[in-house]
């Protein structure tokens, strides 16, 4: 079961699917000026509230064992996240990190899950700085599939997943990266 996560919710917050060992939550969550990738890499949370959550174990995605209308979701307990690209991206002065000429394949295993999609840098994909120095807790991934590792015909795809770095238990990358734009 293939499933394309997407969607645009009312003004100001933005809908997306997050993502533990056991569960998925679907939910709104309220970015106001900022993005997902802002809210999740915000050193000074350690909680994300979430509106209108349904959530589903991985295991049967389809269906929903609670919903309730305000929840409060551990961040370091967020295997990844699926939502829109443009709030995959850092805003403001984080902005200027995003981007880079180079599109590299990856494929990682996060508990539960083995996800395969791009990483974008400015030069060469140096694997140690990518994992071990980077600054941001949840780095972005493009062109994303996961796929359960219990469950494998159970896999999930979005315009962008952002990866808990702390919860990547195997990093691997292509050796030829894509050039773009």
């Amino acid at each position: 079961m293939r499933q394309t996560l997407v969607s645009a919710g009312p003004r100001g917050y933005a809908t997306v699917d997050f993502f533990t060992g056991d569960y998925r939550v679907s939910a709104q969550i309220n970015v106001r000026t900022r993005t997902v990738n802002d809210i999740l890499n915000d050193k000074r949370l350690s909680y994300i509230e979430v509106f209108d959550a349904y959530i589903s174990r991985i295991s049967q995605p389809g269906y929903i064992v609670g919903s309730r209308h305000v929840a409060l979701l551990r961040k370091n307990a967020i295997s990844f996240a699926i939502a829109p690209l443009e709030e995959s991206r850092p805003s403001g002065q984080r902005a200027y990190r995003f981007g880079g000429k180079f599109l590299y394949d990856v494929f990682l295993t996060l508990p539960a899950f083995e996800v395969h999609g791009k990483v974008r840098t400015a030069g060469k994909l140096d694997l140690h700085s990518f994992l071990v120095t980077n600054v941001d807790d949840f780095v972005i991934l493009v062109q994303p599939v996961a796929r359960v590792a219990n469950y494998p015909d159970n896999t999930f795809s979005g315009e962008a997943f952002l990866v808990n770095r702390l919860l990547i238990t195997m990093f691997c990358a292509g050796e030829k990266p894509e050039q773009v734009e």
